[in-house]
């Protein structure tokens, strides 16, 4: 089993590689979508707006969360990758047992510091009056469930890195049965509203954590937890956070997007911030996929160029790119012919549906650019490209959007806040492809130049040793 997922990442056609990889990973993002999906659906069945809001409004701390979960499992996969392409597995599992360990020490640190700081929060968040006593009891409930939200999350990547990615889906798919389950019962058999929301959505997570600690109990992985392996290892660490930090300053950028999106909507009502969230979920559908995509190419990416195969990574970046778009246009299209009716299914409150339906048909816009970009960011951070990773990072978010959004809302109103994520898209794919491009081809010849000089370097040992000496002539 062992040799086949090695035979996968080096030697599988790479179509069939990307699929056998990524899609196991899509499906888990599938589920992770349904987390957020249910979640809204039946905080929707309350029939109240406000709840609906807090609902989005709270949103962001769980991408927080997700983005510190990221430093460490996005930088941890992306070395054990580079690690394993080398033939390197000691050196792979040191790095995942000081990934587990620095991530439940940051998920302490997350709980501690969010309850010291919870109610100025909540304002920050955009909550209103209406909104602020829901928002409170669902970050509240998050909070506390902070260690095992982040270390599920992280072990899912770390899982992904060596080939496991159904081990990585099936965690996922738990998770999200046992969030769909206790969803109605904490809502509305206990009459816990929004609080039974947050409940159901950390004990979805400690389920899934549990299932990953059992399959690397029972030795069903390639890399062994050996809490004797860890260590302050400088190369290590470096690299977990070196590569981590930028790529999950994306997922943090998005949350202080996010935040910013929830006050400017708040500006035009409470209303326009319940549709604003029901669509931005939606559109996660296409994200997700992408990220699944982007997560099952990330260790194909990391193993063959840790293995100088760069042929073979040109190969998954461009079926990859292909892949993504043709998804994201399908998507799109769907999206905009049923973007009312979809809408409806979530929320009967029609001012709400009305807004989020114009909001839907924005933002469906950016569907077909993102994948691209997300793969281009992906592969980048595979290569351990440290400065581009992080230049590719915040561009989309810090450098584009935010400007963009300030800029667009004030001199256009509604229309420029809602079409500024789609022209950002367009900027992002065009810029991810010309830097990624060039990294290819810069390493590609500087390989090509050593592999020539070290074959000029065997021709002239074999030729000096073919000719005769002093004293045989």
């Amino acid at each position: 089993m062992k040799d086949n997922r090695i035979k996968l990442l080096s030697e599988a056609p790479v179509t069939k590689a990307i699929l056998v990889m990524s899609l196991p990973v899509v499906m888990g993002m599938m589920v992770q979508v349904l987390y957020n999906l249910v979640d809204t659906f039946f905080i929707g069945r309350l029939n109240d707006p406000n709840q609906l809001a807090a609902a989005n409004i709270a949103t962001p701390i769980f991408m927080m969360m997700m983005a510190l979960a990221g430093i460490i499992g996005t930088g941890a996969a992306s070395y054990i990758s580079r690690c394993l392409g080398e033939k390197n597995n000691e050196q792979a599992d040191k790095t995942l047992v000081i990934s587990v360990v620095i991530c439940i020490i940051l998920g302490i640190v997350v709980t501690i510091a969010g309850f010291l700081l919870l109610k100025p929060l909540i304002t920050v968040l955009g909550a209103s009056t209406g909104t602020f006593k829901f928002t409170y009891d669902y970050v509240f409930v998050l909070l506390m469930g902070s260690v095992p939200i982040m270390c599920n999350y992280a072990m899912g990547q770390l899982l992904r890195s060596e080939g496991d990615a159904m081990g990585s889906m099936v965690g996922m798919l738990i998770g999200t049965v046992v969030n769909i389950v206790l969803d109605p019962v904490f809502i509305f058999a206990f009459g816990m509203g929004m609080q039974g929301a947050a409940i159901a959505t950390v004990l979805g997570n400690v389920f899934a954590l549990a299932f990953y600690c059992y399959r690397y109990a029972r030795g069903k992985t390639l890399l062994k937890v050996k809490l004797s392996l860890f260590t302050f290892n400088r190369t290590i660490w470096k690299e977990i956070f070196v590569i981590g930090t930028p790529a999950s300053l994306s997922q943090l950028l998005m949350s202080v997007s996010m935040i910013v999106c929830n006050n400017i909507a708040a500006s035009y009502s409470d209303i326009v911030v319940a549709g604003f969230g029901v669509s931005a979920k939606i559109i996660a559908i296409g994200t997700f996929i992408f990220m699944g995509f982007a997560a099952g190419c990330q260790p194909l990416v990391g193993f063959n160029y840790g293995a100088k195969n760069f042929e073979r990574v040109m190969a998954i970046i461009k079926k990859g790119v292909v892949m993504t778009s043709i998804i994201g246009v399908t998507l799109s299209v769907f999206f905009g012919v049923f973007a009312r009716t979809i809408i409806t299914f979530f929320i009967s409150t029609p001012e709400v549906i009305d807004a989020g339906t114009v909001i839907l048909r924005a933002l469906m816009l950016s569907l077909p650019f993102v994948g691209g970009q997300m793969l281009c960011r992906t592969t980048v951070q595979a290569m351990g490209k440290a400065l581009p990773a992080l230049f590719l990072s915040i561009s989309r978010q810090g450098v584009f959007y935010l400007p963009l959004l300030f800029v667009l809302n004030i001199t256009l109103g509604f229309k420029g806040f809602i079409y500024a994520q789609p022209i950002t898209d367009v900027l992002m794919l065009v810029i991810s492809a010309l830097i990624l491009l060039s990294i290819i081809n810069k390493d590609s010849l500087m390989h090509n130049e050593i592999e020539k000089e070290k074959t000029e370097c065997k021709l002239k040992l074999e030729k000096s040793m073919l000719e005769p000496t002093h004293e045989e002539t």
